[in-house]
């Protein structure tokens, strides 16, 4: 997987994510794997708040706590953890960052091993074993089998999370997902339609309120569905992503961390072989704008 992002408050933040999936059996749109060295972050984007980068993030990743200090914490494995990664540090397991048991979130600034280096500081020092993960909408990708000649299902799961951390609550975000192959998508598929949903992580130490951009009140360390910028119901209305309408697009206000997840959708394949100009995997982007 590799993102790149040139963060800027008020230029063109493009999160370039190539998604492949097992060809001959089913296809997969978000990555297992990602690696930190994979990003391009330009180090003074001139942001306020938690973090300052505006980025999509990579799979969602769980691990174990050894020990922390002020800046940084060093887990059992790094792997699927990327910079841009909004995480749980949870002390007592319960999901919440919550002062109380020490739990909290943060971004990663930096990997060095097997030590996060992140923001902001950890003002808790941990004493007992925690878990430190990745929240995510669901707990896989989202995917569907190719059946030749026959039209079959996408089962819902996760596609892309925007971390606007590095954005006040005045700001918003454009926020486009597309599709960038359909051109050789039509060469095995005569439909390809994905619903996408929008989600928003509450950080809040015990629940988010119903107001914007939380469509009803969210537990801390779960993703409740999301509000645009003036207050509308983003979800009341699907949002398909087709090989004729290969670009969704959203407008999300600053501060949070969204989840994009595709809810469903359906195909019908006409060819399960690949080669030169065809595909059963569709190449997925986001682009976000900070404004």
């Amino acid at each position: 997987m590799k993102i790149s992002a040139v963060s800027h408050r008020k230029a063109l933040i493009l999160a370039l994510v190539g998604i492949v999936g097992g060809l001959a059996i089913s296809v997969a749109s978000f990555a297992a794997t990602s690696s930190s060295a994979s990003l391009s972050i330009a180090a003074s984007s001139g942001l306020s708040g938690e973090f300052g980068f505006v980025l999509s993030q990579d799979a969602p990743a769980t691990t174990t706590w050894t020990s922390d200090a002020t800046t940084t914490v060093t887990v059992g494995s790094v792997t699927n953890f990327a910079v841009g990664d909004h995480i749980l540090i949870d002390e007592d397991s319960d999901g919440v960052g919550d002062s109380a048991s020490g739990s909290s979130f943060h971004t990663i600034t930096a990997i060095n091993s097997n030590v996060l280096t992140v923001a902001p500081d950890i003002t808790n020092v941990y004493t007992t074993a925690a878990s430190v993960s990745e929240p995510s909408q669901y707990s896989g990708v989202h995917s569907w089998t190719p059946a030749l000649n026959s039209a079959t299902s996408v089962a819902a799961g996760n596609h892309f999370i925007v971390n606007l951390k590095g954005l006040t609550t005045s700001d918003d975000a454009f926020v486009e997902v597309i599709t960038t192959n359909p051109n050789e998508l039509v060469k095995n598929y005569t439909y390809l339609n994905r619903t996408i949903g929008v989600y928003v992580l509450c950080t809040d130490s015990t629940t988010c309120s119903a107001a914007t951009p939380y469509k009803s009140s969210t537990a801390s360390g779960s993703f409740g569905e999301a509000m645009d910028t003036t207050g509308g119901d983003i979800n009341s209305t699907a949002d398909i992503l087709t090989l004729q309408n290969a670009r969704q697009q959203f407008v999300l206000q600053g501060g949070h961390v969204y989840a994009l997840t595709v809810e469903g959708g359906a195909l019908f394949t006409i060819d399960t072989s690949t080669g030169t100009g065809d595909s059963l995997a569709p190449t997925d982007q986001v682009g976000i704008t900070a404004r």
